[in-house]
């Protein structure tokens, strides 16, 4: 019972925040539609709407697996087929609840033709495709309220319900989940639910399970490689019958994705995967390593600790759990994603997230975050009301505040001048406050 007003609380709140920012995951609602009535993941029955959008996050792959993006124009894919570019685990995952929604909606059309023609009639029609950005809003929140679940249904195996209920409600409105996970279907909300329902699973000693998460995980999003890894060296630690089982939970789904990729690319890994990409951004050593690691941090636009400050306990609550022979592994497992997540996005090219609200390359860890408070003791409770203050306020900016968003291209575009980033004369997270 409780977790289900948990959940309806957190999908509440998320539905009447305003803020909605299908950008990368634009196509995600169009390509679980191709899935579930072409059998397909290509887009080439959306033509029109993709030279709309300008091709935006368009590959073609030609019938000889060479492959074009970015893409400018109809002739260029002349003969090929046109796919999003980002992962197709997220499409994949949503498809399950799209398809419902699809028949159901488009059940009740004849009783909805006296709400006003827009994107409300078409979604309440079953016209998905025409009202994907309130399609993925939706999805998006009820997403993210699944991972409040999770936490706390985690977290009620670790501490007390209230400590429990505290940290669910924490990561549900006081960290980028609000801001960012819940404001469109993209990866980051798939991060959040599978890195803590796989961590729960192997404290459970479901290893089977625990690799089937970690590795969806992976393929939702590649940089929950670090959570993989980590998980993997968990397993191991516990012994290898524990480790056998990870990795057999972990193999069809990693040989489901990759035969998707052989046949769609011809190569194991889609091009999104790839460390090096051309004509995009890519990971590795890059002049700005220095600002990457700093901005992460404190950077007015993009700075973890900024938008975040609450996560400062968390440190705390890691260094207890740690010096508990009890829940050792589970800081350190804690402890060791944090850290290389955090390193992982500083050695990426575009670390500071395009356009986007706050932190959105650390969002992925927002459940970690929340469930490393469960340590503390009541005096860090309370001296970390100040900081989970400011939190709340910062991401209800992300999730209510537009200007706020459009601090990415007003004056000037972002990428023109990324100064901005740096800029505390006009952060992001003040904008409402100014004329």
């Amino acid at each position: 019972m409780a977790a289900a007003g948990l959940f309806l609380l957190v999908f509440l709140v998320y539905l009447v925040s305003p803020n909605a920012t299908p950008f990368d995951s634009r196509w995600t609602v169009h390509t679980a539609l191709s899935l579930i009535h072409e059998h397909n993941a290509d887009l080439n029955e959306y033509t029109a709407l993709l030279e709309r959008d300008r091709w935006y996050a368009i590959e073609c792959v030609q019938p000889d697996g060479s492959r074009i993006y970015p893409l400018q124009n109809r002739e260029q894919c002349a003969g090929g087929k046109l796919y999003h570019f980002y992962p197709i685990a997220v499409p994949l995952l949503a498809a399950p609840v799209v398809g419902p929604a699809e028949w159901l909606l488009s059940k009740t059309r004849p009783l909805v033709q006296w709400v006003a023609p827009g994107p409300r009639r078409a979604f309440l029609s079953g016209d998905l495709a025409s009202s994907s950005m309130m399609t993925e809003l939706i999805l998006a929140s009820a997403l993210v309220a699944a991972a409040a679940v999770v936490v706390f249904l985690f977290a009620m195996e670790l501490s007390c319900w209230p400590a429990a209920l505290t940290v669910a409600l924490v990561f549900a409105f006081a960290t980028p989940a609000w801001s960012t996970g819940s404001r469109a279907l993209w990866m980051h909300g798939f991060s959040m639910l599978l890195l803590p329902a796989g961590l729960w699973a192997m404290w459970r000693g479901r290893w089977a399970l625990a690799g089937m998460v970690f590795v969806l995980a992976f393929f939702a999003r590649p940089t929950n490689v670090v959570g993989l890894g980590f998980a993997g060296i968990y397993a191991l630690t516990a012994g290898r019958r524990c480790f056998g089982r990870f990795v057999l939970g972990g193999l069809p789904v990693a040989l489901a994705f990759i035969a998707i990729n052989l046949g769609t690319y011809g190569s194991v890994a889609a091009p999104f995967f790839f460390t090096a990409r051309s004509n995009t951004p890519s990971l590795g050593l890059h002049p700005h390593m220095g600002e990457a690691l700093w901005g992460n941090l404190i950077s007015p636009s993009r700075g973890l600790l900024v938008y975040t400050p609450i996560v400062l306990f968390s440190f705390h609550g890691l260094w207890l759990w740690i010096r508990d022979s009890s829940r050792r592994a589970l800081g350190l497992y804690m402890a060791a994603v944090l850290l290389g997540h955090y390193l992982l996005m500083s050695f990426y090219e575009d670390w500071f997230g395009g356009h986007c609200y706050g932190p959105r390359y650390m969002s992925d860890l927002s459940p970690l975050f929340a469930l490393a408070l469960l340590p503390l003791g009541r005096a860090a409770r309370y001296a970390a009301i100040p900081a989970l203050a400011i939190s709340l306020f910062m991401h209800a900016q992300g999730a209510f505040c537009w200007p706020c968003l459009e601090w990415n291209t007003s004056p000037i575009e972002l990428r023109h001048d990324q100064s901005r980033i740096w800029d505390w004369r006009d952060p992001p997270f003040l904008r409402n406050f100014r004329k």
